[in-house]
């Protein structure tokens, strides 16, 4: 939609530039026209350039035929062009800004008004400038936030020494940290490429006399680099902190990780380091600057910046992954993020300074939470099953890590009455009723990703959502439902009997409410991105139009013709009297019921035929 204003423009292409807020100007020139208003309008020069900097950009400037382009004003303080040739999904379109470095000289250029003026972003990410605002973002928070004077002190076991002089480069493991008195900070990374210098129970002794910063990965000497250029003497890294080929040792670090990234004082996120090897202090891909600088007044300069990097990135802050930040794609990382009280993020484009309370972007876009539509207090007031599920569309390396990689949330969710393998007591049987989502982009469209898998390896009862790889989500009905069944009885075997949120050798729950035995009537099919299956009651096959649909957690099972059973869990409370409940099969243990799937809404008159049974689920 156009601007409220009555405004004749010179050029009707861009309408000079002249975007209300909260409006967008959208035309459909052909790239001729385009390039035919380069001599008389700079808006249009500056689209025509940017186009053409970015991949296929000068594949379809060649294409005559006509474009789709939109401009508008993000949050009012960026000028975003969005191009391409689909009418719809604007979002999947490219896109990049227009902006003006701070401090330019603006005459009275036709359009150029148009473009604001943002900070100046340096391919060097550790510039002096940058430095002293992430020193004055650290020192405003210490000063005036709550949060950091609620912190409890905590020390790790181990502590990376970095020494009191900041120009030297080794640095020694403190195995005793009982005298540290000065505040430590925390690295979150990536893992994966050459497996890197670090603590073993061979080497242990020798890294506690001298750490080698030339035998350090590249992400770990830029710790060290950060660390010290932020005067801070110690940090707790990973790779030097938990003996990596020792599993008992491993085991009980793992139960201290909400303590150790709470505690930190700042948590340095390497999020645009893809391993170990990549480093994230290199040269930064910035604003480039477009080539009609003779054209604009004394001191102007005009540039391009990749909207879809930033988007991406700023996506990653609000909590979903951004493929132009490896870290915000991994598991291990999201439990990191939320439970440090700051933290650094190193980008390919920017840094962003991040707290409980406020928030700040090396681009200017974002400098609060009411920016960027995020805040760690959300984090506080998230249910346990929306945390999942921002969980679990992250990757992991190890299925095996899938309960402890989100253990310290867990342990600092504060659980109320206990946790079974993934599922809370307080929220149990509302938790039970996940299915596998549909894989979608963020326009909604279906994707293709690996179909759902229970891993080679015992990993947790198949009633928990951490018994299977795959992005799930829980339904949310219109109406108020209660429980029409018990927890009879429930147990786990722990891998470390002192971490009930860790890895789990097996467990089982006995659920004791309505079941009924049923059959499926076809094979299985995958609708609306789901594989769903087709049920009747064994006692009575003769209606199909009454069967019930069940979304299935993985594409083998079960079988067309196999005699399984439905449990409700959950019944409405209103007078539709719709069920929701789980779908179960005859163990492979030879005893009791494993889940293999769940459905929603069911009428009530197709659990006419139901019992009150005990059934237990492995």
């Amino acid at each position: 939609m156009s601007s409220a204003s009555e405004y004749t423009p010179i050029c009707a292409t861009c309408n000079d530039g002249k975007i209300g807020m909260g409006y967008s100007h959208t035309q459909h020139p052909t790239p001729a026209d385009l390039q035919a208003n380069i001599p008389r309008c700079l808006i249009c020069a500056a689209i025509w350039h940017g186009i053409k900097l970015f991949p296929g950009g000068e594949e379809m400037l060649a294409d005559p035929r006509p474009m789709h382009l939109r401009l508008g004003l993000w949050q009012g303080s960026m000028f975003r062009v969005r191009y391409g040739r689909s009418t719809k999904d604007w979002h999947l379109d490219p896109s990049f800004s227009l902006i003006k470095k701070e401090g330019s000289v603006v005459g009275d250029v036709l359009g150029l008004k148009a473009i604001p003026k943002m900070p100046a972003i340096d391919p060097q990410p550790f510039a002096p400038s940058t430095l002293s605002e992430i020193k004055k973002q650290i020192r405003e928070c210490k000063r005036r936030h709550k949060h950091s004077r609620a912190r409890k002190k905590y020390v790790p076991d181990r502590l990376v020494d970095l020494g009191p002089a900041s120009n030297q480069l080794d640095a020694v493991l403190l195995d005793d940290t009982s005298g540290v008195r000065a505040p430590y900070i925390a690295l979150s990374h990536c893992w994966g490429g050459t497996i890197p210098y670090r603590t073993l129970r061979s080497n242990k002794e020798e890294l506690c006399r001298c750490i080698d910063y030339f035998e350090l990965s590249e992400n770990f000497q830029d710790a060290f680099t950060v660390a010290r250029r932020l005067s801070y003497r110690y940090i707790w890294i990973d790779s030097f902190c938990i003996i990596q080929d020792d599993k008992q040792d491993w085991l009980q670090q793992a139960t201290k990780m909400a303590d150790v990234y709470s505690g930190a004082e700042l948590t340095i996120s390497a999020a645009r380091s893809p391993s170990f090897d990549d480093g994230f202090l290199g040269h930064r891909e910035t604003d480039i600057e477009l080539p009609f600088s003779d054209r604009l007044p004394p001191g102007t300069k005009v540039y391009v910046r990749d909207g879809d990097a930033l988007e991406s990135v700023h996506q990653g802050i609000n909590r979903q992954p951004s493929y132009h930040a490896p870290l915000f794609q991994r598991a291990w990382a999201f439990q990191e993020r939320l439970l440090s009280q700051r933290i650094i993020h190193f980008l390919k484009t920017e840094i962003v300074f991040e707290c409980e309370e406020s928030l700040w972007c090396e681009c200017g876009e974002k400098d609060s939470y009411e920016d960027s539509n995020y805040d760690k207090e959300v984090y506080r007031s998230s249910t346990w099953e929306e945390l999942v599920e921002q969980y679990v569309s992250r990757n992991l390396t190890y299925p095996m890590d899938t309960l402890p990689a989100i253990s310290a949330i867990a342990r600092d969710y504060g659980m109320k009455g206990g946790y079974i393998a993934g599922l809370t007591h307080e929220a149990f049987f509302s938790n039970l009723l996940w299915q596998v989502k549909a894989p979608r982009d963020l326009s909604g469209e279906l994707t293709t990703v690996p179909p759902p898998r229970r891993p080679d390896e015992y990993i947790a009862p198949s009633f928990s959502w951490a018994s299977i790889i795959a992005r799930v989500e829980w339904v949310k009905g219109q109406s108020s439902y209660q429980s029409v069944c018990t927890l009879e009885d429930f147990a786990t075997t722990l891998e470390n009997p002192d971490d009930p949120y860790g890895r789990v050798l097996s467990g089982h729950i006995t659920l004791r409410g309505p079941a009924m035995d049923v059959k499926m009537r076809y094979t299985p099919r995958i609708y609306q991105g789901q594989l769903t299956g087709r049920f009747h009651p064994v006692a009575d096959a003769s209606e199909p139009k009454r069967d019930i649909w069940a979304v299935l957690d993985i594409l083998d099972d079960p079988r067309p013709g196999e005699e399984l059973k439905l449990i409700t869990v959950h019944e409405e409370t209103n007078w539709y009297f719709r069920n929701n409940g789980l779908v179960l099969r005859p163990s492979k243990r030879g005893q009791g019921y494993e889940r293999v799937g769940c459905f929603w809404d069911t009428s009530k008159s197709f659990m006419k035929l139901a019992t009150i049974q005990s059934v237990t689920i492995f």
